[in-house]
């Protein structure tokens, strides 16, 4: 934990902005280029930019020279220079000229913080780590995006609400009957749900007993320790799309307490012209249809009051909202124990 960050107090707290000690999607490669990009993510202010090879460099938004944003200053030779003073960093956060005082003893000092970061599937990932990695963990995705089986896009937009509360929207498919009825992916099956629960390796697996491949019937979690708890449910599309089983991968990115990046992976197994035909589809008819839906989420999720845990009453239905809220929490427990640790060993 990084010292301008203070050590959570409880679990709850922590969670507010998110698990730390693993890898988040925080926006598009095109939103990057040869200028500055200062963001919010996880509560904390970074930049990115890219060097003269095009590498993607990321750092804390901060000068340690007189605390300005990194951001609103500019590339130079492939460093950030700050726009306050003009102190110039490269990528790893060491102080490469001080243009205000030549030869000043800050030059070859790391003073900035860096982030890891990477582009990987038509986004840009960021580690937030919490000081106590021994080493950053490599990134790793659900078998469907490495075995060349599968082929599909990625939609990213802001919420505004808590990512909480993104993430048990995901976990609880028998709202897709409800709130997303008359959609065009989305509006056939069942209201009543009979729903299962079924640990698995990675995870958990919840799904309806009395309808499959109608509704968002089906939803599981496979957890990569260093990369997230990945919810993945199967879609069923209409013929006039590409007919069959899209797969829909995601786990939310906080951007600080109050709004969060919501991004989906929009997948199907095919090959050949029925590829084409697919992404042909997805690209000029899914896309607004889609959004639709999201918009749907976007405005329910938002209008769920910050207290509302405190006073909800679960049904049968929310098993899989049970569960990771469970498993979030023992994370939590988790990141908090090393951190007390750290901070012991440091005293």
């Amino acid at each position: 934990m990084s010292a301008t960050h203070s050590l959570p107090t409880s679990a709850d707290e922590l969670l507010e902005t998110g698990l730390t000690g693993q890898w988040y999607l925080v926006c598009r490669p095109d939103d990057v280029g040869s200028t500055p990009v200062g963001l919010t993510r996880l509560g904390r202010n970074i930049v990115l930019w890219r060097d003269q090879s095009g590498t993607l460099q990321a750092l804390e938004d901060f000068c340690p020279h007189r605390g300005a944003r990194l951001s609103i200053g500019s590339v130079c030779d492939g460093q950030i220079a700050c726009a306050y003073h003009g102190v110039q960093f490269d990528g790893a956060g060491v102080v490469r000229a001080t243009p205000s005082t030549p030869g000043s003893t800050l030059v070859g000092q790391r003073l900035a913080r860096p982030y890891p970061v990477a582009e990987h599937f038509g986004a840009i990932w960021v580690f937030f780590g919490n000081g106590t990695e021994t080493e950053i963990p490599p990134m790793r995705f659900p078998d469907e995006f490495t075995s060349g089986e599968w082929s599909g896009f990625v939609d990213i937009r802001e919420f505004d609400c808590n990512w909480q509360l993104v993430r048990d929207n995901q976990f609880d498919p028998a709202h897709g009957s409800f709130l997303h009825v008359g959609t065009h992916i989305l509006a056939a099956g069942r209201k009543d749900v009979d729903m299962a629960f079924k640990e698995t390796e990675r995870g958990f697996v919840v799904w309806r007993t009395n309808q499959q491949g109608v509704n968002l019937d089906k939803t599981w979690l496979e957890h990569f320790p260093g990369s997230g708890f990945w919810a993945i449910t199967d879609l069923p599309f209409p013929k006039r799309e590409g007919g069959g089983l899209a797969r829909l991968f995601r786990f939310p990115t906080p951007i600080d307490a109050n709004r969060t990046l919501v991004w989906n992976y929009r997948m199907q197994r095919l090959t050949g012209w029925k590829r084409d035909v697919w992404r042909f589809l997805y690209r000029t008819t899914v896309v607004p249809r889609g959004a639709k839906v999201l918009e749907q989420d976007r405005v329910a999720l938002a209008g769920v009051p910050k207290n509302a845990r405190a006073r909800e009453h679960l049904l049968p239905i929310d098993v899989g909202v049970s569960r990771i809220r469970r498993l979030y929490k023992e994370a939590a427990e988790r990141e908090l124990a090393a951190l007390a640790g750290q901070r012991q060993a440091a005293e």
